[in-house]
C-alpha cells in the first residue's frame, strides 16, 4: 500500500500508513527493485519525495532498481523538473548521467518524451556528453527526439552540437 500511496501522491495516506505499522515500508523495494521513492518520482509528487527523505528514505534518492533505473531517470522521463532538481540536491547529482541497463541516460528519456526544460536543465547540470551518447540500440537523444516528433528538442540538440541522430545514419 505504501508504494501505491506514494505513486498517487497521497501524502496523508503515506503518513497514516507510516504511523500505523508500515514505517519500514518506506524503503522496501518490490520484486523489480522499485522503492516508494521511485513511485513518488513516477507520479512527480515532490511533497511525497521530501517526506520520504525526512522519515528515513534519504538513501533511496540514488537507489537504482533491478534494471538500473534511478529515481532521477524516472523523474526525467516523466517531465517533473521540480522533482529532478530536488533529487539533484539530495544525493542524486551523479545520476544525471547514469544509464540504465538499456543504456538510456536521463537525457535519452527526456528527449524521447520531448521535455525541453528537463533536457536543458540536465545539460546545464553537466550532462553535456550525454547529448551524443548512443544507448544499447545505438540510438542517441537526437534520434529519440526526432523519432517521437519532438522538433523543438531536436533543434535544441542540434544547436548545442548533437548533429547525428545515430551511428546507423551514416550507412
Amino acid at each position: 500500500p505504501m508504494a501505491w500511496a506514494c505513486k498517487n501522491g497521497r501524502l496523508g495516506v503515506c503518513k497514516w500508513l507510516f504511523h500505523h505499522g508500515a514505517a519500514e515500508d518506506i524503503t522496501t523495494a518490490n520484486e523489480d527493485g522499485d522503492t516508494p521513492m521511485h513511485f513518488a518520482c513516477y507520479g512527480g509528487h515532490l511533497p511525497v519525495c521530501e517526506w520520504l527523505s525526512k522519515v528515513g528514505a534519504a538513501e533511496d534518492t540514488p537507489r537504482a532498481d533491478n534494471n538500473g533505473v534511478t529515481p532521477m531517470l524516472v523523474a526525467c522521463k516523466n517531465g517533473t523538473l521540480p522533482v529532478c532538481v530536488w533529487l539533484y540536491g539530495h544525493g542524486a547529482a551523479e545520476d544525471i548521467s547514469n544509464p540504465n541497463s538499456k543504456g538510456d541516460t536521463p537525457m535519452h528519456v527526456a528527449c524521447r518524451q520531448g521535455d525541453l526544460p528537463v533536457c536543458e536543465w540536465l545539460f546545464e547540470m553537466g550532462a553535456t556528453e550525454d547529448i551524443s551518447k548512443a544507448d544499447n540500440d545505438d540510438c542517441t537523444p537526437m534520434y529519440a527526439a526526432c523519432k517521437n516528433g519532438h522538433q523543438s528538442v531536436g533543434e535544441w540538440l542540434f544547436q548545442i552540437g548533437a548533429h547525428e541522430a545515430n551511428s546507423m545514419a551514416k550507412n
